[in-house]
């Protein structure tokens, strides 16, 4: 017995020691973790505050249930497959504010260049659409015969035709959005030949303003207006438009919020976050990621299937008794590039695709000509017919809460030069409309920074690339609600991510019965403290886009892990075009250009695994990519961490052969071989 307390003794006293040990071991980790900037968190706990930070704020989207529902739909993460307690490397977040005119850049600015300076219309005015009346110049003659009809938006990819119709001047009165008009001459045979065809918009009201003032209720709602700049970063913004960015600041009070972060390498993954709050690729797990899967199967789910089901923010607004509008100036944009099939019905009141289908010729009864009619030949670009298409919406419903989306695709998507010009434009946007905007939230934003060209190919390029810029403008009368503005002002400081931008849209419209009651939330709103700590893995942000980047150094040329890596990512890419059936024979095989520098960039950190940032060059074509890498130390094993390579160079000549391929940013078509 004696024998026995003797021994349960010892077994106490060295269980006491053990704890202890682990306590101090655990404290020492503590102390280290803590001194990071945002330490590593148990993400099991960050869930469940998470959870309990939002619940405070149910009142602004829904009730308590759905918003713990929705949190933990946000995380799909299998505890049989992922260690919690492991540590996640560079799960930290040091914020840095760029200079837009870092000397590293200046050789690739063209402030002066304007592709629109000097341009003379060659298309002659021969009619015009003003107060939704039909005007002809000059006056007809009983030799010239105009027609009209209207072109209805049927599908994403189709057109309903209207009947063609006499147009009589000052008369006429289209009851759509879009028309084509075409006129016609009487030559000495008798015959009628085409002269002249034109594509007018407008917003056509059916029931038109009331002379009343607004009810109560459709005041207390205030306008949304969301702007899209296609590939412009935070960076670019401010030194391609000054004088926008100056009325914004000064006269709207607009907060810019320097960290958005791009989540995905275009703009279909971040227009999916921003514009339907979910994510169309999966997130690997990977020694910097604890992994996030998809919100679809896959590509045909988002694809080859029909979104009206889907929880598009439009839908929400129009649930809450908004008149919504919605315009893209590329027919294959944000829901249709690839040949997906986007939406079977309109998405919103007023829809201007139309105009887009018809004159950018995507089937053979649209008019091939008709693009540059409506563009060069009348000395515009694509984004001036979308914002007078914004500017007659705000002016058609001056009593009714509006909603709009308009993206402009064209303008800076392959050359962040062709920004600097259109500054003059929209600082007389602005100006013109403050009054009009008074009881407005504008968004104006983009939805990732320049992927192509020499800037993009510094350092600096690759952060801007990452670093969309956002511009927030609140209704006047919360503009002097200090604890708002001072939320914002803390938030603007912070990482957020598109998830963030679906969130704070969300919490805006309070429909009593929304088609889509408990939609998913991903990320946070904007209008409330952000939960803490933000890493690009918790905001699930790729590790490949984040700007949080840690410390890095450049290896010199002769170094050991150029080669093999580079040569690992090319047998990467070749096995891809292998992959599809599209690309498979059509595509060469590529090689490495050992010729060309390969740029390698490894992550500073105390472990034994290495991570590599890879930039290289390929032949055929000369395409230029980059992709990470991951290497331990006394191991020749290297292993790929990016399930995609940025082609960091325009590639669109080279792959006529198959340009809807899955990856065809990879591919060289074999007949430009001979």
């Amino acid at each position: 017995m004696r024998r026995s307390r003797v021994v349960t003794c010892i077994i106490l006293f060295f269980t006491l020691i053990v704890i202890l040990f682990d306590t101090n071991v655990w404290q020492q980790n503590f102390d280290y973790f803590t001194a990071i900037e945002q330490p590593i968190i148990n993400i099991k706990n960050e869930m469940q505050r998470s959870v309990d930070y939002d619940i405070q704020y149910t009142d602004t989207i829904n009730d308590a249930t759905q918003h713990i529902d929705t949190i933990n739909n946000s995380y799909t993460i299998n505890d049989n497959d992922i260690n919690i307690e492991d540590d996640i490397l560079f799960d930290y977040c040091k914020l840095y504010d760029l200079d837009p005119w870092d000397s590293s850049i200046l050789k690739h600015l063209s402030p002066s260049q304007n592709l629109m300076k000097n341009c003379k219309p060659k298309v002659p005015k021969i009619t015009k659409l003003e107060n939704g009346f039909i005007f002809i110049y000059p006056q007809l003659n009983t030799n010239i015969l105009c027609q009209w009809r209207c072109l209805f938006p049927k599908s994403d990819d189709s057109i309903k035709y209207g009947t063609w119709t006499t147009a009589e001047n000052g008369t006429s009165k289209p009851k759509c959005d879009i028309i084509e008009i075409q006129c016609r001459k009487e030559e000495e045979n008798g015959r009628f030949k085409n002269f002249y065809k034109y594509l007018h918009h407008q917003i056509y009201r059916e029931d038109p303003p009331s002379a009343e003032m607004p009810s109560p209720q459709n005041l207390e709602k205030p306008d949304v207006f969301v702007v899209v700049i296609d590939s412009v970063s935070e960076s670019q913004l401010i030194r391609s438009m000054p004088k926008t960015v100056h009325m914004l600041r000064e006269y709207y009070e607009s907060i810019p919020f320097r960290h958005l972060n791009k989540i995905g390498i275009n703009s279909r993954p971040n227009g999916f976050a921003m514009l339907l709050g979910k994510t169309i690729n999966s997130i690997p797990k990977s020694p910097m990621s604890r992994g996030h899967e998809a919100d679809y199967k896959n590509y045909h789910e988002y694809c080859s299937k029909y979104l009206d089901g889907e929880q598009f923010i439009g839908f929400r607004y129009q649930d809450d008794g908004y008149i919504t509008m919605m315009s893209e100036d590329w027919a294959k944009g944000l829901f249709n590039w690839q040949n997906c099939i986007g939406f079977k019905e309109k998405l919103t009141d007023h829809y201007m695709r139309p105009f887009q289908l018809q004159y950018e010729a995507s089937s053979g009864i649209r008019d091939k000509d008709m693009d540059s009619i409506m563009n060069k030949g009348s000395c515009k670009e694509t984004f001036n017919h979308q914002i007078e298409y914004l500017q007659n919406f705000i002016n058609t419903y001056p009593d009714k809460p509006k909603f709009s989306l308009t993206w402009m695709i064209n303008l800076a998507h392959n050359d962040h030069n062709a920004l600097y010009h259109t500054d003059d434009y929209f600082y007389q946007f602005f100006k013109n409309n403050q009054e009009k905007l008074n009881n407005s939230y504008v968004f104006f934003l983009g939805d990732h920074g320049p992927r192509f060209g020499g800037l993009r190919k510094t350092d600096i390029g690759e952060i801007e690339d990452n670093n969309p810029f956002f511009f927030l403008s609140l209704p006047a009368n919360l503009r002097r609600n200090t604890e708002l503005t001072e939320i914002l002002k803390s938030n603007s400081k912070m990482l957020i991510s598109q998830y963030d931008i679906y969130a704070t849209l969300t919490e805006i419209a309070k429909p009593s019965n929304p088609r889509t009651p408990k939609p998913l939330i991903k990320g946070s709103s904007i209008f409330h403290p952000l939960p803490q700590p933000r890493t690009c893995d918790k905001l699930m942000i790729p590790f490949q886009y984040c700007i949080c980047k840690p410390e890095t150094k450049i290896l010199p040329k002769n170094n050991s892990i150029a080669i093999p890596a580079a040569e690992k990512l090319v047998a990467q890419m070749n096995s891809n075009l292998r992959e599809y059936k599209e690309t498979r024979r059509k595509c060469a095989t590529l090689k490495l250009d050992i010729n060309s520098t390969i740029k390698v960039e490894e992550f500073v950190d105390k472990g034994n695994l290495k991570i590599y940032h890879i930039t290289y060059s390929t032949q055929p074509g000369g395409g230029q990519f980059w992709g990470y890498v991951s290497k331990r130390e006394n191991d020749e094993t290297i292993n790929i961490l990016s399930d995609w390579l940025p082609r960091l160079n325009l590639y669109a000549p080279q792959v006529k052969c198959a340009p809807k391929a899955t990856y065809a940013p990879y591919c060289f078509c074999k007949n430009l071989l001979h």
